[in-house]
């Protein structure tokens, strides 16, 4: 027997699962009959699928309800173990058939058409019977448009929705600097702000939710950032950003740039963020010099405080203390956006 276009929203069993089922049936005989809709199976395609391979005949039953969409989900998410990624994928799946359902359920009867503001929730109703949020019904839409053949893989547990968007977001960044093929300043600086990508937990993935502690964007290693040409005068200070994790690495990298480390400047970002050990509220910066270049401070310390905006953008006062007490032409490297009297160079420029 072929399955109800209904059954089909959920996944059907691993490997191991359906080996324990088999010999379940093998052992026990089927215990639950066979739910069929018009000929079709609505519910038990794998319990049908082992009964023929074990030589079992399997036990039918026509389906006697009013809903036979809400009874495969409400059968279905009690007795399966899925996973968020499954769920918002069985959501989606859902709204597919809900949507068309309630258009033929309503052409049968006289109900008036659904306003269109009730549609609109949909994807919140969708998550709401799969047990995710609305946003993650919206994930699922995405990775379905951008990678449909990845759909499977989701919903037999092998790949996760959040993991297949951040590979999706890097190739789109990637593509997009591909295409703007943008230059890097030409000449050398007498000052250089640099904020590098840093990578960080190696063994999460892109929370497209919220940052909590990943980036929205394409990292690099150390060696990576190590790597970079610094297009510095002879005499040039350099203001390397970092974060507690990577502060020990700047040492090294600053070493082959071939700066000296002088002192670090620290940021208060006023309230506190996350943080595994100690909740973060601190970003530091560190003044590396090459040469003998102008620097003139009387009154910086080493401390200033301002809030925090969006992530990773660094703020006004500091640009300010920079320049304040540097001179000479200047560029921001890996910068957020474009800034008077400085050259800047990153894909978000």
């Amino acid at each position: 027997m072929k399955a109800h276009e209904f059954a089909d929203i959920f996944p059907l069993m691993d490997k191991k699962e359906f080996s324990d089922l088999k010999k379940d049936i093998k052992e026990n005989g089927l215990m639950e009959p066979i739910i069929t809709l018009n000929n079709l199976i609505l519910d038990g395609r794998n319990r049908y699928t082992a009964c023929e391979e074990v030589g079992v005949k399997p036990t039918l039953k026509e389906f006697d309800g009013e809903d036979p969409l809400q009874y495969v989900m409400s059968t279905n998410l009690q007795r399966r173990n899925l996973n968020q990624s499954q769920k918002a994928m069985v959501g989606r799946r859902w709204k597919v058939h809900y949507s068309k359902y309630a258009k033929e359920r309503m052409a049968q009867s006289s109900v008036e058409p659904v306003p269109q503001v009730e549609q609109a929730r949909a994807r919140d109703k969708a998550g709401e019977v799969a047990g995710v949020s609305g946003r993650y019904i919206d994930m699922a839409e995405e990775v379905i448009a951008k990678k449909p053949e990845l759909e499977e893989k989701i919903m037999s547990g092998e790949r996760k929705i959040k993991e297949v968007l951040r590979e999706i977001k890097i190739e789109e960044q990637k593509a997009e600097i591909k295409k703007e093929n943008f230059e890097k300043p030409e000449g050398d600086y007498d000052v250089i702000i640099i904020d590098p990508p840093w990578h960080y937990n190696d063994d999460k993935v892109y929370d497209v939710e919220g940052f909590r502690g990943t980036c929205p964007y394409p990292t690099m290693s150390i060696e990576q950032i190590k790597n970079i040409k610094i297009p510095a005068k002879d005499n040039c200070v350099v203001w390397l950003w970092t974060t507690n994790k990577h502060i020990f690495d700047c040492r090294e990298i600053l070493t082959e740039w071939g700066f000296e480390i002088k002192s670090i400047l620290t940021w208060d970002k006023v309230n506190i963020g996350i943080g595994r050990w100690l909740r973060s509220q601190t970003e530091h910066c560190i003044l590396a010099i090459k040469g003998k270049p102008y620097f003139n401070n009387k009154t910086q310390a080493t401390i200033f405080s301002e809030k925090r905006t969006s992530h990773s953008t660094k703020p006004e006062s500091f640009y300010n203390i920079v320049e304040k007490i540097c001179s000479g032409r200047k560029l921001d490297y890996f910068a957020r956006k474009k800034r008077e009297g400085w050259d800047v160079y990153g894909d978000e420029v």
